[in-house]
């Protein structure tokens, strides 16, 4: 799928999806990307933000698996026909409330790593059709099989912010 083809501010996010690459296996290499990346960070290193008001390593661990829990919520509800509009969320204040600082970097990623087996196999359970079936969510037309790429392409996003402000800054 092109960036063009989804709304304006999921584009960044589709550009950063590698091609060629079976979709469902993307799953697996921006969850194996982010973690080559964590591996070596310290609990130290994890609490810290790279500068006034911008969230720690933590705190993005702890936002991605709280999108990817939405987007799978909104893919479910899409693939099962669902036609009322699901509300956006504030991601500041969902950060701002989960504590992610007072959790283990190893245990926000053993979340992540156990998420993404339930996120695999809920997009595993799909089928063309409700790939291709749409809703609408926070503003935005989005199919079943778009979110699939937004949560693959978010991932990377924040993966990409991981190593250009806090390990290679």
């Amino acid at each position: 799928m092109k960036a063009e083809t989804f709304p304006v501010y999921y584009q960044n996010y589709i550009e950063l999806v590698p091609q060629g690459t079976k979709v469902q296996e993307l799953f697996d290499y921006s969850l194996k990307e982010l973690f080559k990346s964590l591996v070596m960070v310290s609990e130290e290193q994890a609490n810290q933000a790279y500068a006034e008001g911008k969230w720690s390593i933590k705190d993005i661990v702890q936002h991605l698996i709280d999108t990817e829990r939405i987007f799978c919520f909104r893919a479910l509800s899409f693939a099962r026909g669902e036609q009322a509009e699901i509300f956006g969320y504030d991601h500041n204040a969902y950060v701002n409330q989960a504590a992610a600082k007072q959790r283990s970097l190893k245990g926000l990623l053993e979340e992540l790593k156990q998420l993404r087996v339930s996120t695999k196999d809920l997009f595993a359970s799909f089928d063309d059709e409700m790939l291709k079936r749409k809703g609408k969510a926070n503003g935005h037309e989005l199919s079943v099989e778009e979110i699939r790429l937004i949560i693959i392409g978010h991932e990377m996003h924040h993966l990409k912010v991981i190593e250009s402000k806090y390990l290679y800054a």
